[in-house]
This record gives C-alpha cells, structure tokens and sequence, in this order.
C-alpha cells in the first residue's frame, strides 16, 4: 500500500539512520514498502515544483510502475545481499507497455519527464545499496515513437483486437503510429490532434474488481437515516484527519471518504457498520465518480486511503471483520488511482496540453 507523500518524507531520516547501523557487508531484509516509498518521497521534494500539477501527478504514478518493475525484473537480486544492476531503459518501457489501463493524455505528459526520471534513479542509485542505475544517452525521439507504438497498441487492444497476431500478421500497429507523427527538420512530435480524433469515443479498459454479481439488497433508509450516516461518516472522516500524519488526508481524500459514506447509503442503502469487500467493490466500480469529483492534489496513492480509513474505521469498532474487508479489497486502492486519473486526464483538452508540453 502506498503511504501518504508525508509520511513517505517522514521516513526518510529514519530509514538513513537506521542504515548506517547496518554492518556495510549485510544489508537489512528488504521491505518494498520502504524502497518505494523512499524513492518516491525523495521525487516529491525535488520534483514536485518542478512541473506543472497534471504533469507531476502523471510522472508520479508513472514511478511507482518503474520501482515495481525495478524489483520485479531483479527481485533475486533485491531480495539478497546482491546489488542489483537495473537498466533504466528495458525497465521504463516494460512499465508503459504494462500502463494500459491510462488514458491516451498519460503518455504524452510523460515524455518532458523521462529524461529528469532516469536522471533522478541514476543519481539515487550512486548512494543506494540496493541498486545501480544505467541508461543509454537519452535520444527524446527514439521516446517518442516508443509511446506512439504504445498509443497504437492501446487502440487496438482497447477493441478487443490479438495485438499479437496483428503484429505478426500485418504493419497496422506501424501505420498507426506514423499517423500520429508529426515531422519537422529538428525533431519529431505527436500529432495531438489525429491521436485526439483516433481516440474519440474509446476509453482504457481497467481490469474489474472482484464481486459476485449478486444484487446489493437492504432495506430502504429513510432520508433522516441517510442524513445519520452522512454526520457519521463526517464525524469519523475529521477524527480520521487528526489521527494521520500531517498533510496525509487531503480535502481530495476527504471528499473520495465523504463519497463512500454518501453513495453507499444513497445506492445500496448500506451504512458504514455493514460495509463489506462486495460492497465496496462494486460502489468504486459504479458510482464512486457519481460521487466524487477527484483533483489533482495529492493524486497518487489516494486509493490506499480507503484502506486506512477502513483500519481506522475497525479500530473505533465501526466496521466488522476488517480482515476479510482488505482480502475482499486487494486491488481497490490502485483501481481508485486509475479511475481518477484517467477521470481527470479525459478532462485536460488540446489548449491545455498544448501548454503543458511547451512549459
């Protein structure tokens, strides 16, 4: 589970502390949750002021798939006493191939911050035990006409279409990405425009939660019962914020708690003391978005907080079976960080990713 930018940052004086306790032939059993979370703590203080809000967010997550598929592809190696040898580009482009589930604007921001990524990984790697970071001399075109191929691949793939077999079997996946070319003497770029067209209309597919698909059914709540759980769910929200880490629970986090409170009574007329994984599943499926209206502040990770808030909500006693909730809702944490972001990319228009691209 990711944590809470603060409490990442928070981290990270303990986590240099409690290294140079360590005898310098043995490195500590590895703990994903610190690699990643300091990692990204420390892109947060040097980046965040970087670029603009849409373009931050989207580097973020996009981090979070690189760390993984660092540990991933070398998890022998980051597992043992081994200092991984991690090449930045065979790891970044298997981290887009598996980002299918974004909208088409995802890949796009993400060019102006590939080179500052490998950069940042190649410079934490210097004083990291854990890894060593290599990466060819960064060539932007080449980076851009790996994230067309992807585009296209998407297009397909979206359609239900075998990418595989079509690769094989015909240049379609080119074809397309040549589209959305744009050529000129010194470099080449995205044709915004024929990608927006293409990709009128179609939206990622985002792998579904676990349910039964059985019909939610309780007993209708009145209008004041429902008024009930909203000052409920508002009292425990506030104690919830003051119990966090400062900074951690955001008024977007706020509002995505507020929305479960609200949609689940509205939707399913289920109050927070009956919520379950089925439950909880199908409403962030459905009708979370109906619900709430995400924003760009503190974006990545925002989906773990349901899980806290549920730990949380178990230790005011103001939910059951905790345990078999967090099985039930394994994926819902990333599910939520999607559907948001892909909510709120399908709203920056052509003017404004324009702008974002030129600085």
């Amino acid at each position: 589970m990711k944590q809470g930018k603060s409490a990442q940052i928070k981290k990270i004086k303990h986590t240099q502390q409690k290294n140079k306790l360590v005898s310098k032939d043995k490195l500590p059993d590895f703990d994903y949750n610190d690699f990643a979370g300091f990692l990204r703590a420390r892109y947060y203080l040097t980046h965040n002021s970087k670029y603009s809000k849409e373009t931050f967010e989207v580097a973020s997550f996009f981090l979070d798939d690189v760390i993984a598929m660092m540990v991933n592809q070398q998890f022998t190696q980051f597992t043992s006493n081994e200092r991984a040898v991690v090449k930045l580009d065979e790891v970044m482009q298997a981290a887009l191939v598996n980002s299918d589930d974004k909208n088409w604007r995802y890949f796009i921001l993400l060019v102006p911050v590939l080179y500052d990524m490998q950069q940042f990984l190649i410079k934490e790697g210097h004083v990291n035990a854990r890894y060593v970071a290599q990466a060819p001399k960064f060539d932007i075109n080449f980076w851009r006409m790996i994230m067309r191929t992807i585009l296209a691949i998407n297009f397909f793939k979206w359609q239900g279409k075998d990418v595989a077999l079509m690769m094989k079997n015909s240049n379609a996946v080119d074809e397309l990405q040549f589209k959305f070319l744009i050529e000129n003497e010194q470099d080449d770029n995205f044709n915004i425009e024929v990608i927006a067209e293409t990709f009128r209309g179609l939206e990622a597919k985002i792998k579904p939660l676990k349910t039964d698909g059985q019909t939610i059914s309780f007993p209708v709540l009145t209008v004041s019962e429902i008024e009930n759980e909203l000052v409920h769910g508002e009292k425990y929200i506030r104690a919830f914020k003051s119990s966090s880490v400062k900074g951690v629970v955001s008024e977007n986090v706020e509002n995505m708690l507020r929305a479960f409170h609200e949609g689940m009574a509205k939707e399913y007329n289920a109050t927070h003391d009956i919520w379950d994984a089925e439950i909880l599943n199908t409403f962030a499926m459905t009708s979370l978005l109906k619900y709430w209206h995400p924003t760009w502040e503190s974006l990545d990770g925002i989906g773990g907080e349901v899980k806290s808030y549920l730990t949380f909500l178990s230790q005011k006693k103001a939910v059951q079976k905790l345990s078999k909730i967090l099985s039930g809702t394994s994926d819902i944490d990333r599910y939520i960080d999607v559907i948001a972001l892909n909510q709120l990319l399908s709203q920056v228009d052509f003017k404004r990713l324009e702008k974002i691209l030129q600085g």
